[in-house]
């Protein structure tokens, strides 16, 4: 009997069998998307292997984890190419066929393509750049530079030579463009409007699944190593993820125990023998206020305090720290005149997270600094507690304090505000997008102090630096270093701190000061695991000739108790809601720090040191070695894991709850 041949049909269509049409838009519309996504996804993968070759000392080069780290990548690259391919999807099903067969249609698909393919080409460079910056794909700090756009733009103009590279991105994008163009069809067939409503939907679909199937969770399983992590993201899909995921909230993504516990566990922490734990009015929930009596011989002499908060100053770069190369000549001579912290731990990676440490002693919460939340007003602040004893308090930083909220959080905590336009143009002779040079910076605190003294006024002088940052733009004949490089940053930032001082000395208000020297944070905080604790090791010196005997403080002491413990040198009692603490007054094998990155919150303890990761995750790991950050799992420790979580879980209620803000103020609530 002779077989009967059946064939599938398309609906609506002229009877042709469903392979013979899908074959034909294969060689029409669908090969101009498939080529272009395959282009976007060799050029990702090209882009990942580059990047992994450039970090061969900080990757796994385990078999395992490559292989995994470039299979996961596919998957985020997927996820990232189906959208960069909509516009060009939607151009090829929306144009009829007689249109796409015109010059004038071919020449919009070849523009349309063009357009694509130099952004894509400038993605790359960009995410190349970054990678050499901060060994990650695009994440938070990338959503936060887009915000200020005049900064950003600026930074790039200084660092990278742009007449250069912009026509290469250009030359780049056409060349691939008339690659794929020689292999688009020559010919369209169909009517082409047939499709255009099924393909728009196929389209619209391949979107929705390509933000619901990946799983941020999957990178952490590619390995270990944070890099090989990284590598198996993609810079596209991290930054639209980190623009949506741009605050946690600690009692939805982390570990929590009783708040009963959580209160006896800081109470206990923060008890000294010069501490006296008060009612706090007005607060809700966990209560830390207390009343801070320090006497010494200090005391009555009310010195000035000038607290200069250095950008990016690594340790790594100090002789006197033993750093990996010696480019602060300067201040290690002046080391020996000061009472130096050798085991500071910042405990974050950005500015904004130093100046929350420095200013308000507490631990870093996930997600955005208290600086740049809601309820930033009113708190409880270093330059409060020095207004509580008759200091006047200013805050000068030489960019503009708009950037991170700094302007607003100052002003509105008690500060007088100076930033880069209370500075007579006349006085400007060198400046980078970020701010003034650093001398010139130094020129206003000395114009500040002065006018201070001349009025009798103790002064608490924040000062926030600039010069050793991207693009490290310096003027020329203070140093032997090349502009454009950290080195010369860093040689430069030093040498303006050593002619400060030797300004500071002719000055009759000199031998009554104490001048703070530290970092906001390292230069990089990227290493082969999540929180290298090596890339937290900050420099502290104080320097008060007439004042403080030199020393050397070598005990674990994290950055956020330089506010309590300057209080406690300078004999200064006040009213504290501060989670730092003296460490004068800690007693021995009781130090800890913090250390954390936007979402990996970090507690050392001893050799000991605690991850706490969304997920409600919790793990325990030796110090081995901290100059390298080898770290060896442990088991669970239940009792460590507890006060770990007290702190950060504290620092979270007590700012949701208005207990963070200045005793003498009414409490605002905070948000998470």
């Amino acid at each position: 009997m002779k077989r009967r041949r059946y064939s599938l049909r398309i609906p609506h269509g002229k009877g042709e069998p469903v392979m013979q049409w899908f074959d034909k838009m294969r060689q029409g519309r669908i090969r101009c998307l498939t080529l272009f996504f395959l282009t976007y996804m060799a050029a990702q993968s090209l882009l990942r292997a580059v990047n992994l070759l450039t970090s061969l000392d900080m990757v796994s080069l385990a078999a395992g984890d490559l292989l995994r780290t470039f299979l996961t990548g596919l998957v985020y690259d997927a996820s990232s190419g189906v959208f960069f391919t909509l516009p060009l999807a939607i151009l090829l099903w929306l144009l009829p066929t007689r249109w796409l067969n015109r010059k004038a249609g071919r020449c919009a698909l070849l523009c349309v393509t063009f357009v694509l393919n130099a952004f894509l080409v400038f993605t790359l460079v960009a995410l190349y750049l970054y990678w050499q910056e901060f060994h990650t794909n695009f994440n938070f700090i990338a959503v936060d530079y887009l915000i200020y756009t005049q900064e950003m733009i600026g930074q790039i103009r200084e660092s990278f030579n742009m007449p250069v590279i912009l026509p290469s991105i250009a030359v780049a994008a056409a060349l691939v463009t008339w690659l794929q163009g020689r292999r688009y069809p020559r010919h369209f067939e169909g009517k082409g409007r047939s499709g255009a409503l099924a393909g728009c939907c196929a389209v619209l679909v391949l979107c929705v699944l390509a933000v619901k199937v990946p799983d941020d969770a999957w990178r952490d399983r590619v390995s270990d190593n944070v890099c090989n992590v990284e590598l198996a993201g993609n810079g596209p899909y991290g930054f639209v993820y980190a623009y949506f995921h741009n605050e946690i909230s600690y009692p939805r993504f982390y570990r929590q125990e009783d708040g009963d516990t959580v209160k006896q566990d800081l109470k206990q922490a923060l008890a000294a023998p010069n501490v006296t734990f008060l009612d706090g009015k007005g607060t809700k929930g966990i209560d830390i206020t207390r009343r801070v009596v320090n006497q010494n011989a200090l005391t009555r002499q009310k010195p000035n305090v000038v607290m200069i908060t250095v950008e990016s100053l690594s340790t790594d770069y100090m002789g006197v720290y033993k750093g990996s190369v010696d480019w602060t000549p300067h201040l290690d001579e002046l080391a020996g005149q000061c009472y130096m912290f050798s085991r500071m731990y910042a405990t974050g990676t950005r500015t904004v997270r130093g100046l929350e440490a420095l200013s308000l002693a507490v631990p870093p919460t996930p997600g955005q600094s208290i600086l740049r939340r809601p309820a930033y007003e009113g708190l409880a602040t270093l330059g409060g507690a020095m207004k509580e004893a008759g200091y006047t308090s200013d805050f000068l930083y030489g960019g503009y304090g708009y950037f991170d909220n700094m302007n607003a959080f100052y002003d509105s905590n008690g500060y007088r505000v100076l930033d880069r336009l209370s500075i007579p143009k006349e006085e400007i002779f060198c400046e980078s997008v970020w701010g003034v040079a650093d001398e010139t910076l130094f020129q206003q605190v000395l114009k500040a102090m002065d006018d201070h003294a001349a009025k009798g006024e103790p002064a608490f002088e924040m000062v926030m630096t600039t010069s050793n940052h991207r693009p490290f733009i310096f003027p020329e004949d203070r140093i032997q270093a090349k502009q454009g490089g950290r080195e010369g940053g860093v040689r430069y930032t030093d040498w303006a701190i050593h002619d400060f001082l030797k300004k500071a000395e002719r000055r009759p208000w000199f031998n009554n000061t104490v001048f703070v020297i530290v970092a906001d944070h390292q230069a990089s905080a990227a290493g082969k695991t999540a929180l290298p604790v090596n890339k937290y090791h900050i420099p502290c010196l104080v320097y008060a000739p007439a004042l403080i005997a030199p020393g050397v403080n070598d005990r674990l002491i994290s950055q956020m108790d330089l506010a309590p413990t300057l209080l406690g040198m300078l004999g200064i009692s006040y009213t504290s809601r501060f989670m730092g603490r003296d460490i004068a007054t800690v007693p021995a094998g009781q130090e800890r720090a913090f250390i954390s990155t936007y979402q990996t919150l970090g507690y050392v303890e001893g050799d000991r040191l605690v991850m706490l990761k969304p997920g409600k995750q919790s793990s325990v790991f030796r110090i081995a070695d901290w100059q390298k950050s080898r770290y060896e799992k442990l088991p669970p420790d239940s009792a460590l894991e507890e006060r770990a979580i007290a702190w950060y879980q504290g620092a979270s209620e007590l700012y949701q709850s208005g207990g963070l803000q200045n005793p003498s103020r009414q409490p605002t609530a905070g948000s998470l």
